[in-house]
Formats: structure tokens, sequence, C-alpha cells
């Protein structure tokens, strides 16, 4: 079997990322929509979000709560790990997925097992910020664990935490967030310089041109979510953007990959 070779991060045609895995058709940030990702031929990077449970361990989730997309309720980190494996992850999707639970970090980079780039999100509550510097360690733990740290990116909302990703492994790839409320009128430069970021990641809305024209004279990555119709997706690669995020990543890359096709 051919080993997968990851990319640069910037590269033409643009990056294709599944965003919380082939989410459109599965449970996002279950191994069923990661599972998806890896088997499909093309897909450069899958993304997911982390946080922490009750025994600190590096849970995949993107809410901070567990009722949006799980059978459990309230704070996920209420519940240590053992507890968060009984409640249903899949069945508020379709009942075919009533088997699958919201995984650990490291039950995801073992299933990938590097055939993919993996976007680390890394989650902050605003009103409820975790211990400093803690989830930071312990998603650094996990990667390093796996022999993983060449193939992520660790991105987040939270700048400081980009930071000390940086600042605890400088060859760690990182990208910034882009908030339009706390970052509007800021550059891309700007924003990921200050935290040593390759990449800067925003909104399809969010972005302009001349945004993008300052991140490409500053040789940061400008990675774009999220684009599930291939309409946008044709605005954006005419723009000249390194990434797209989409939940039907399956399909876009079909478009992406092989335009004339």
């Amino acid at each position: 079997m051919e080993i997968y070779q990851p990319k640069p991060l910037q590269s033409h045609p643009p990056f294709v990322v599944a965003h919380r895995g082939i989410s459109g058709k599965a449970p996002e940030n279950t191994l069923a929509a990661f599972s998806r990702a890896c088997e499909t031929p093309g897909i450069d990077m899958i993304e997911l979000d982390v946080r922490l449970s009750k025994d600190d361990r590096v849970i995949v989730l993107h809410d901070r709560t567990l009722q949006r997309t799980s059978t459990g309720n309230g704070v996920a980190r209420h519940y240590s790990v053992a507890e968060i494996k009984e409640f249903d992850a899949g069945s508020w999707f379709d009942p075919a997925f009533s088997k699958e639970r919201i995984p650990t970090l490291d039950e995801v980079l073992a299933l990938v097992d590097k055939r993919r780039w993996v976007n680390i999100e890394l989650k902050s509550d605003f009103f409820f910020p975790e211990k400093l510097e803690l989830l930071e360690r312990r998603v650094l733990d996990c990667v390093m664990n796996f022999g993983y740290r060449d193939h992520v990116l660790f991105s987040s909302f939270n700048h400081r935490m980009v930071g000390t990703i940086k600042r605890i492994d400088p060859r760690a790839r990182t990208g910034v967030l882009y908030n339009i409320y706390r970052d509007y009128g800021r550059m891309p430069s700007k924003l990921a310089r200050r935290v040593g970021a390759e990449v800067f990641v925003c909104a399809k809305h969010e972005l302009s041109h001349r945004m993008l024209r300052d991140a490409q004279q500053s040789g940061i990555a400008v990675h774009v979510y999220t684009l599930n119709s291939t309409a946008v997706v044709g605005r954006m690669i005419e723009m000249g953007v390194d990434g797209i995020l989409s939940d039907v990543a399956d399909d876009i890359v079909k478009f992406v990959k092989n335009p004339t096709a």
C-alpha cells in the first residue's frame, strides 16, 4: 500500500479539509465521520475540535455541553471519559449511527494513522477557561505519543493558546482562527505573526481580497470554512486560498482536484 505523504500546507490546488470529518454524511467529530474522510481519495486533512474531560483526558467534541451531539446532558468537563462513553453520539444524526461514541484524541489519531493531516482546533470557553496551558500540554502529549507532530496543524480562536503551543514546541505548525468581533480591522499577518502562526483561518464571508493579499505577501496560508457548494468553492479557488474546509469534503474534493472533469 502506498504510504501517504502529506504536502506542504501552502499548495495548489488548495488543501481539502474534512470539517469535523465528513460531517454532512455522518455525525460530526465521530470515528465514522473521520473514517469516511480517510477512505476518500484526495482529502488532505481532517479537522476536529478538542477539550478536556473530568479526568483531564483529551476528547473530541465541539460544544462545551453534551446535549446537541449526544444523549448526554450538561458540561462535558463534568464527566470522566468512562462516563462520556456511555452516551450515544450518533442517533441524533441518524439511528444507523447509534453505536458511535464521543472519541478521545488518542482514538482518532490511532484511526487516521498518519494517512491524513489533522487540524486540531483547541476549544476555549470565554467564561470557563481551562487552567493555564493545561489543554495545550495534554494535546501536545497525545500528538507526541503517537509520533504525529509532522502531520498536525494546531489551531484556535484563542490565539494565546496558539502562542503557547508554539512556545512549547517551536516546530509545531499553528493557525489562528479569525473572530470578526474581536479581530475586525486586523490583518492576517498581524494576527498570525504575533503568535508565530503559519496559517490564518476564517469564514468564507469574512475573507476580503485585501486580507488575502496581506496573507500572501507575508507567506501565510489562508484556510476558509465552511464551503459546501462547488459555486462557493470555485470563487475561493479563483481568489487563491490555500485550504478549503467542507462538511461534504468527499464531494468537494472531486471538483477541487479535477475541476474540468
